[in-house]
């Protein structure tokens, strides 16, 4: 590979000894140099592709620790519902999607979310089935968490008032039967009735979402929970060469019980962890806690998974050379995932288990310094505590919000904390999730000073999370992360410098190019049309 110049740019390496430079110099898809006075030198690259950054700014490469591909590239091949203000809307997007469909075909659509309606309570199938009356519909909740479906779903599934629900689910029933929301693993018995896509589909679709990725300025995504056939997907892609981006594939719970395999690395995919849900989500009411929700006080949401089977699953993936990777929400459920790992060590003793907590949204102050006692990464989502306070603070109450989404107290216990996002639950763009993380405010800037801002981030402790964080989280501190000579050459090109000024320029910012390993992936910028794109 050739070797390429950048200079006469503001560069944000996050090396400790020379965090901002002017230049720097791959070859072979890592780093060689940063410095400040290769202006004068560039005679002794003749032979390299050299570029004039013209100001433009350089940080490292972007990753996010959270996401779901898979999900995010079928966007376009479901009903979008994110936008929809109401039920009524809800209904008038399906219906026009059940007007396009056979009779008897399956209407799907994502993104709900009843918070945002002037009507905040649970909807009910009846404007649905009205809506679709000849076709099976289910639509998932914003968080992914509950789905809505209509009557002929409901009567596919032979689902009735005598129907039982699952374990870690929850049926809502109304006076007249079910109203046609299923909660966490009650939404298994309409999905295994829904026909998932096949290898080439997968590959296709997964193919869609790195495009997305790459053009936000992601190197790398830790895919937060795949199934079988994403893994055969992924080995495919990196053996053809498709796979542009960096995945850090974390496997299904129930795909890895059942699988014998051993930890990998194949170019740009690495699959070493596993996702186990422990509980569902706020929005829903499904995430677990310790006391009653304030605004329902006969709920308190559910652990998805007893006790005796979650040490199961922790303790293989340990015996096995596994990361365990936990999806905690609730007080509760962070509790009993710290018990369990603290379990499963003592049994297991293992220094650089690295085990996650997915989310931490909602900690018991008294659990917060357990993060730093264990090993445990707090894999946060920033955007989520600006999306989820419009409804947090009900249905938490004053007293536990000390713990909610606390992001200062991580830092100060000393946590490792790894960005992400979630989507497509919030938007793919890691600026967005910096953004949240300085301000806590939406992006009209409210509340002014920020959303219980003593949580607040720092600019620089923010890129550290997309950057640093998820490096460490994945094992690969030694290879990626900081541009520093010797690691890979992963960095993002953007238009302004968002560690100064003003933090709504974040939102204003565009990423002018994207390199991984060197080779540029995603570019706008007519100065490198010179270096093959991959």
């Amino acid at each position: 590979m050739a070797t390429l110049v950048l200079y006469n740019g503001i560069i944000h390496t996050l090396d400790k000894d020379r965090p901002t430079v002017n230049s720097l110099v791959i070859s072979n898809g890592v780093v060689t140099y940063i410095g400040n006075d290769i202006s004068t030198n560039l005679r002794e690259y003749s032979d390299a592709e050299i570029i004039d950054l013209s100001g433009r700014t350089i940080l490292p490469g972007l990753r996010d620790a959270h996401a779901h591909m898979k999900s995010f590239g079928k966007i376009d091949l479901q009903a979008n519902l994110t936008e929809a203000q109401s039920l009524e809307e809800v209904a008038e997007i399906i219906r026009e999607y059940a007007q396009k469909a056979s009779k008897g075909e399956w209407v799907l659509g994502r993104g709900w979310n009843h918070e945002r309606w002037n009507d905040r309570s649970l909807p009910t199938h009846e404007r649905l089935s009205k809506a679709a009356p000849d076709n099976p519909v289910f639509l998932t909740r914003v968080d992914g968490h509950a789905g809505l479906v209509n009557d002929y779903a409901l009567k596919f599934a032979k689902i009735d008032s005598n129907t039982k629900s699952p374990y870690g689910g929850l049926i809502v029933l109304g006076n007249d039967g079910p109203t046609g929301i299923l909660v966490d693993t009650a939404m298994k018995l309409i999905t295994d009735h829904i026909t998932e896509p096949n290898l080439d589909e997968t590959k296709s679709i997964l193919i869609t979402a790195q495009e997305r990725c790459i053009a936000a300025g992601l190197v790398e995504i830790h895919d937060a929970g795949i199934s079988e056939t994403e893994l055969a997907a992924y080995r495919s892609m990196a053996q053809d060469g498709s796979l542009k981006i960096r995945i850090y594939a974390m496997l299904k719970r129930d795909f890895f019980e059942t699988t014998t395999m051993t930890p990998f690395k194949i170019g740009n995919l690495s699959c070493r962890s596993v996702k186990i849900v422990s509980d569902g989500a706020l929005g829903s009411r499904g995430a677990a806690m310790l006391e009653p929700y304030s605004d329902a006080k006969e709920e308190s949401g559910f652990m998805l998974l007893r006790n005796d089977r979650f040490r199961t699953v922790a303790l293989k993936a340990f015996a096995e050379g596994f990361q365990v990777n936990v999806h905690a929400i609730g007080d509760k459920a962070n509790r009993i995932t710290l018990d369990v790992i603290e379990s499963c060590l003592k049994e297991t003793p293992i220094l650089e288990h690295r085990s996650r907590i997915e989310h931490a949204q909602i900690v018991s102050l008294q659990d917060i310094p357990r993060f730093k006692t264990l090993g445990i990464i707090a894999s946060i989502q920033q955007t989520h505590c600006t999306s989820d306070m419009n409804m947090a603070e009900a249905r938490l109450g004053a007293d536990r919000m000390k713990g909610a989404y606390p992001w200062r107290k991580f830092i100060n216990a000393g946590v490792v904390i790894a960005g992400g996002s979630d989507f497509p639950v919030e938007n793919h763009n890691p600026l967005w999730g910096i953004y949240s993380a300085v301000t806590r405010q939406d992006h009209e800037g409210n509340p002014p000073e920020g959303w219980y801002s003593d949580e607040r981030m720092t600019i620089n402790e923010a890129l550290h999370s997309f950057t640093l964080g998820p490096a460490y989280a994945s094992f690969e501190e030694t290879n990626y992360g900081p541009l520093s000579p010797g690691k890979a050459a992963d960095l993002v090109i953007l238009d302004r410098d968002i560690l100064k000024g003003d933090p709504n320029q974040i939102l204003k910012t565009n990423v002018l190019a994207t390199l991984i390993n060197g080779k540029v992936v995603f570019n706008t910028m007519p100065e490198l049309e010179c270096i093959t794109q991959t």
